[in-house]
């Protein structure tokens, strides 16, 4: 993400009437995830058998940010399942049992947990599996968070783009944008919230400058404009966001006052 953006929303928030509340905290208490849709596209009349598995999956999705539905199209010659996030694809499945890992993954719940632990955030570093390229990105991201006074409530994960186990998450994330899929760079992704993914660093874009605008935007003032127009893509999961623990980030702002100015 260029810096202009999180310099512009910083700005922003400090423009328009701020409340107390710091945007990471108040979008985990408040924002609810957008919806995802799988739908399941068909020619021919379904078969029982079909409806009872698609039946499964939706009684799978329950608690989900995604909802299920079957269309009828004359130009499908072999069934298949699209998931969709604001009418754009973002992963197409041949077979139902490809979709098997679709709303949860262990990095998934991992991330889950820190976030409801009370973190500011967790930074998904999306790994290239270029040694060379990774460890660049890396050892800037140690060094952004070892002197930032609030790289302590900061959690970091990383993810290979070729991990079979969350081959879906990363896939989810390189469709954050459009123009990902194709760029073969590190990319750094600030998740908050109930797993809301900003736009990443990519590459030479990951510098301690970046990151820490990244930070300041996530512990600035919530404000209007950021309650009406939150950025980043909300990340399909299968999760309970009820009763978080209390922000970190307060604590620290509280011993050290200048810090929240």
């Amino acid at each position: 993400m260029k810096a202009v953006y999180y310099r512009t929303i910083i700005l922003a928030s400090l423009i328009c009437l701020a409340c107390t509340t710091r945007v990471s905290e108040w979008v985990l208490l408040n924002a609810l995830p957008d919806q995802y849709t799988l739908i399941y596209f068909h020619k021919n009349p379904v078969t029982e058998t079909v409806k009872k598995q698609n039946k499964e999956v939706v009684d799978g999705m329950k608690t989900a940010n995604i909802h299920f539905k079957t269309v009828a199209r004359n130009d499908v010659s072999e069934s298949w399942y699209g998931l969709y996030y604001e009418e754009r694809l973002f992963i197409r499945f041949k077979t139902l049992p490809e979709t098997k890992n679709i709303i949860s993954s262990p990095l998934r719940e991992k991330i889950s947990s820190e976030l409801m632990s009370g973190k500011l955030c967790v930074m998904v570093y999306l790994l290239t599996d270029n040694r060379e390229k990774d460890d660049t990105g890396r050892k800037t991201l140690q060094k952004a968070l070892g002197a930032s006074p609030f790289g302590s409530i900061i959690s970091v994960v990383e993810l290979s783009r070729n991990s079979k186990e969350e081959s879906i998450f990363a896939s989810l994330l390189l469709n954050v944008e459009d123009d990902l899929k194709d760029i073969r760079e590190p990319m750094l992704f600030g998740v908050f919230g109930r797993f809301k993914a900003l736009e990443p660093l990519l590459g030479k874009g990951i510098t301690e400058e970046n990151i820490n605008l990244m930070i300041d935007y996530l512990t600035s003032e919530c404000s209007c404009l950021i309650k009406d127009d939150l950025p980043g893509t909300d990340i399909l999961f299968n999760g309970n966001w009820d009763n978080p623990a209390p922000a970190l980030l307060n604590t620290i702002i509280d011993s050290n006052p200048a810090l929240g100015l």
